[in-house]
């Protein structure tokens, strides 16, 4: 009954206005874009003050996402989840994100291939992706972190010397890990997340060591579960909301807008009533949004999506929250930025990103240039805009660009950075092509 439900729904409203992409094959990961969603401009201005910095994205889109998975009724007493990470999601139920990984030269390479160093055989979505099991028995990922996938992760963390190889199991022992991070060798992470952290009016904060990382304190969202009872562990408040739950016909058909309640809360939520006479399609957030503390909610969000693009804008205080995960900044100082969209409702790997960019506190000498303002929180409407092309990203990792990667061994002298063999405009092309032929070869090797 649950599908029949479903698919009357879906078949009403297309939900995404999406192209026909390239080549699709689920069970290798392999989703490849069509031109609406292999590139895009990201625009991005800086402001700062004696004390803080402020980011300023704009990013036009027609099919902006603030919903992010839900528990879907079922009928029958069962609740099931709906949102999936895997290229765009069917119904629309993945949220957009704006990213930036910040460096201030800590990190060797990261100014000459960007987000791209970051990306290894093995990690989640790929098709090279370890099985779940065995990561699950690797003894830091698996049996001390509770992973069941592989993530971002920097070649440094690897004892593994040559980056041909395969590494994301070869993980340093702690001590070493800890002696990376105190040396500042890892990447700060700003997240946006439409979802699951603008609606507390803060973007996510982490980081890149050996995986991908929260920052320090408690992070703004969690799951809105109930293990021993099976069922959600909290609906919307009525009182507050005027419903205990979400339509999905409403939901799929893009009805609730951003001052409607598609989140749950500590703010507009009360403890799930089990005795409710529940309806098939009562649909209830999946994520439940909370007040974050410690450095995890250091960077404030402000903004929303209007005139037919986002405008988003991120604060933080120029030292670090804290310096084991994140970067301090200065009047003076340049600093290694690459930025990733997630938008068309896509998850995981299927995103757009920049090439590696500088940005530069008060100095001109940068691709992105901070201008000093008296008070960065007080409006301001001249600001020095810089237009960045963000690209489908594919399937290149580390390990294939010293290998298989046409240019495999300018790579390995460690003096080329993309930007002396790439323009932006050309690269997309050259990735999506390279994908297509890994994955010919792949097959054939099958």
């Amino acid at each position: 009954m649950k599908r029949t439900l479903i698919a009357a729904a879906v078949s009403l409203t297309p939900l995404v206005a999406i192209g026909e992409p390239v080549k699709v094959d689920p069970d290798r990961n392999v989703y490849i874009p069509g031109e609406d969603l292999d590139h895009a401009t990201l625009n991005v201005a800086a402001t700062f003050d004696d004390e803080k910095v402020r980011i300023h994205y704009e990013y036009a889109t027609d099919d902006p996402s603030w919903y992010h998975q839900y528990w879907v009724y079922q009928g029958d007493g069962e609740w099931e989840r709906y949102g999936s990470g895997f290229g765009p999601d069917e119904h629309g139920l993945y949220e957009d994100r704006i990213s930036m990984l910040l460096d201030d030269g800590g990190v060797d390479g990261f100014d000459r291939y960007g987000g791209w160093m970051t990306a290894h055989d093995g990690m989640r979505a790929l098709t090279s992706s370890v099985d779940s099991d065995e990561v699950e028995a690797h003894p830091k990922l698996g049996e001390e972190m509770g992973r069941n996938d592989v993530r971002k992760y920097l070649p440094q963390t690897r004892t593994t010397e040559d980056p041909t190889e395969k590494s994301w199991g070869a993980i340093r022992d702690d001590d070493e890990l800890a002696a990376l991070q105190d040396d500042g060798v890892f990447l700060d992470l700003w997240q946006w997340r439409a979802h699951r952290s603008h609606p507390m009016g803060v973007a996510d904060n982490g980081y890149v060591l050996h995986y991908r990382l929260g920052s320090e304190g408690r992070g703004m969202f969690t799951t809105n579960w109930d293990d021993d009872a099976d069922q959600p562990a909290y609906m919307l408040d009525p009182e507050t909301t005027g419903k205990r739950a979400l339509d999905w016909d409403r939901l799929v058909n893009r009805e609730y807008d951003q001052d409607d309640p598609y989140f749950i809360s500590e703010d507009n939520s009360v403890a799930f009533d089990p005795d409710h006479d529940w309806q098939e399609g009562d649909v209830i957030p999946q994520r439940f949004l909370r007040e974050p503390s410690g450095s995890r909610g250091a960077i404030a969000a402000e903004g929303g999506y209007a005139d037919g693009a986002w405008r988003v804008r991120l604060t933080r205080t120029l030292e670090a929250p804290n310096a084991r995960d994140s970067k301090s900044l200065e009047e003076g100082g340049v600093y290694n930025v690459a930025f990733a969209v997630h938008t068309g409702q896509v998850g995981a790997r299927w995103h757009q990103v920049s090439l590696p960019q500088t940005l530069g506190l008060g100095v001109d000498d940068a691709d992105i240039v901070a201008t000093r303002v008296d008070d960065v929180t007080v409006a301001n409407d001249d600001l020095a805009w810089t237009e960045l092309p963000v690209m489908y990203p594919g399937q290149a990792t580390w390990q294939w660009l010293h290998s298989d990667h046409p240019g495999a061994e300018e790579v390995r002298s460690g003096e080329v950075s993309i930007h002396d063999e790439h323009v932006a405009d050309e690269l997309r092309g050259f990735i999506i092509a390279e994908e297509l032929r890994m994955l010919e070869d792949d097959g054939a090797r099958d």
